[in-house]
């Protein structure tokens, strides 16, 4: 059962995450760009976030769950599809290429973002670590 500390925590990150949403949203009209305001909300928490230099627990709790959920958020746009059965098979092709370039483009870009990461969190290693695996000879 959880305490009263994980629930504070717990409505602590969901309250960070509706309020950058309700900003994004609230400066959206104003700027003379066209961005989405959610997608503004979400720059703007990336900002907050990378200034503060840390995730609080309670927002970490909130995003963990919401993750475990994400599937539910594109049912919709896979349904939607269904919808689409009379266009014609030039716009198929259309549509599933530039579902599968989308596809490939973002798993390389995350594929090298992790690399990146990785090799930024790994220490340095040291001269003897490395002559250590080798074999004298």
């Amino acid at each position: 059962m959880p305490n009263i500390k994980t629930a504070a925590q717990w409505l602590g990150g969901a309250f960070i995450l509706v309020v950058f949403e309700l900003l994004g949203r609230s400066l959206a009209p104003i700027l003379p760009f066209p961005v989405p305001g959610s997608v503004l909300g979400m720059l703007l928490l990336l900002l907050g976030l990378m200034l503060y230099g840390e995730v609080p627990r309670g927002l970490a709790v909130v995003s963990e769950q919401l993750l475990k959920l994400l599937v539910l958020i594109f049912l919709p746009a896979a349904v939607g599809i269904y919808f689409l059965r009379d266009l014609s098979p030039r716009d198929w092709f259309a549509l599933f290429a530039a579902m599968i370039v989308g596809t490939l483009v973002s798993l390389t870009i995350s594929g090298l973002l992790l690399n990146a990461l990785l090799k930024r969190s790994r220490p340095p290693e040291s001269p003897h670590t490395l002559s250590e695996g080798k074999g004298d000879e």
